[in-house]
């Protein structure tokens, strides 16, 4: 009876029925809720802000200041890292992470096809989950998961950024003579201008509180 997957590949080494089968299984991984730090552990920042903050290459895999962080691989390969503000961060975790948009699920690790952990090109990272109930840890490559030459366009024409236009301030109202008349009111309470000089004057009282220094009565006042 056909069981609907890929028969297994001797040759190759590889069932790929189970291959299709781990892809489909990381895509549900990260379509869930999911931890990207321990407890104990620095939060990430942003990842945005870490794009926008940090020089690097998707294509090659590299990051601007990243060097190694101490650990090594079985052949003596050493990982690289970078800081950003006061969190260590995997160059090969960020570069999975940048394909997936988000921050990659803490339980998971980053395999190295080739074995040399200094090689970060998405291309060379794959991703895999820990032990599950079955007892198998499930593979994915980063290109399975994610389409890296639309990854790599995005890097190298971003999106131009959103300016947000406000609306001017209003320019202050300048109350022309007709439109002094038309606002302003004067009251008939008047004051003597002690001040007013060799012209003379008075303060007249208007409708707003205020008193205007003239030199001649107003208008409306000598109807």
């Amino acid at each position: 009876m056909f069981s609907g997957l890929i028969p297994f590949n001797s040759e190759l080494g590889l069932d790929r029925g189970c291959e299709v089968r781990d892809v489909e299984y990381v895509k549900n991984l990260l379509e869930s809720e999911y931890e990207t730090e321990r407890e104990h552990e620095r939060p990430y920042p942003s990842l945005d802000t870490v794009v926008h903050e940090q020089e690097f290459s998707f294509e090659d895999g590299v990051v601007a200041g990243e060097v190694p962080f101490g650990s090594e691989n079985r052949d003596g390969h050493q990982y690289l890292s970078f800081k950003s503000g006061d969190k260590s961060i995997y160059t090969h975790r960020f570069i999975v992470s940048y394909a997936l948009g988000k921050w990659m699920p803490r339980e998971c690790d980053v395999d190295h096809i080739n074995h040399n952990p200094t090689d970060n090109r998405p291309s060379n990272l794959r991703i895999v989950t820990p032990r599950d109930n079955a007892g198998n840890r499930r593979k994915a490559l980063l290109s399975e998961l994610v389409d890296l030459d639309a990854v790599k366009e995005k890097q190298r024409d971003p999106s131009p950024a959103v300016v947000v236009v406000t609306d001017p301030e209003p320019h202050p109202k300048v109350l022309t003579s007709s439109g002094l008349n038309s606002e302003v009111r004067y009251t008939g309470e008047t004051k003597p201008a002690d001040h007013a000089g060799p012209y003379g004057g008075m303060w007249y009282k208007t409708n707003l509180e205020s008193w205007h220094l003239l030199f001649e009565p107003p208008a409306e006042l000598r109807r």
